[in-house]
């Protein structure tokens, strides 16, 4: 693989909060001219064999991943990369995850219904196959929220009403960061930093998580992500260097759900097959 061959290292599906199958989405990839993609979907692995099926049919490398909710005092995902499946003890502690999502859809709904929003657990689930409160998340209810006309879009009903500090937001169950970081380990992955931008644009308290992180065994981070500006970026890669972690990135792509995001691109252009290739070295794969 050459350098300039796109990847993409943060996707999702439906088995989680997107709206294209594991196999669409690689199809999706095929026809983007991506030559890697990783499902990642949150707190959940049960895409990943269609994924890799589609994989083998399409000739795309496939890594099966996970997107994993820490619990921290702001938003921090930790994704899973080429994270084992199979691995019994890992589903059980991912399970576990599933069933705090439903209690915390329900939480939501109620919520929901508090501030005087007419939005059901009939009108979550109907919007995929296969839909239960415990594979669907907040950005279904988002999109509720905008087909009956309370936000104007995705992004405006979570400012206004569904992220953190707001009327519509529950907290639920979560593992701490280090908890998150063992639990990939464990289960043969690499644990890499998802959008650090939303924990803080700050090089220097950046550069204090990531110590932190890395005694607990983290990997390395996002360094491109889909709203990233070329300097974010490049205090990324900075950090990544001085503290011997890998480089990652990609788009967080989520289909319809976030309309304004493209497969395989990031706001710095393309995520290189270099990155993938210095994770797999690190990896020893």
């Amino acid at each position: 693989m050459t350098d300039n061959m796109k990847i993409d290292l943060h996707t999702h599906s439906t088995a989680s909060d997107g709206t294209f199958t594991p196999s669409e989405l690689v199809r999706k990839a095929k026809e983007n001219g991506i030559c890697a993609v990783a499902l990642t979907d949150h707190d959940t692995m049960d895409g990943v064999a269609e994924f890799k099926k589609a994989c083998d049919e399409y000739g795309i490398e496939g890594i099966p991943g996970v997107e994993i909710s820490a619990r921290y005092s702001k938003e921090m995902h930790i994704i899973g990369l080429f994270t084992d499946e199979k691995d019994a003890e890992f589903k059980n502690k991912l399970d576990v995850l599933q069933n705090a999502r439903e209690t915390r859809n329900r939480e939501i709904l109620r919520l929901v219904k508090q501030n005087g929003f007419d939005i059901t657990e009939e009108d979550i689930i109907s919007q995929k196959n296969g839909a239960t409160l415990s594979n669907t998340g907040r950005s279904h209810i988002a999109r509720e929220m905008v087909k009956k006309g309370y936000a104007k879009s995705t992004g405006d009903a979570f400012a206004k009403y569904l992220k953190k500090g707001k009327p519509c937001y529950a907290e639920r169950i979560t593992y701490s960061p280090e908890e998150s970081i063992q639990m990939i380990k464990k289960a043969g992955g690499t644990a890499i930093l998802a959008h650090p931008v939303f924990i803080t644009e700050g090089y220097d308290k950046l550069y204090s998580l990531m110590s932190r992180l890395k005694d607990y065994g983290i990997d390395g981070m996002e360094c491109y992500y889909n709203c990233y500006s070329e300097k974010f970026s490049l205090m990324c890669e900075d950090i990544c260097k001085k503290l011997n972690l890998v480089r990652s990135g990609g788009s967080d792509f989520h289909g319809n759900n976030k309309p304004d995001v493209s497969l395989g691109t990031v706001s710095t252009g393309i995520v290189p097959y270099s990155v993938l290739r210095n994770i797999k070295e690190r990896m020893g794969l």
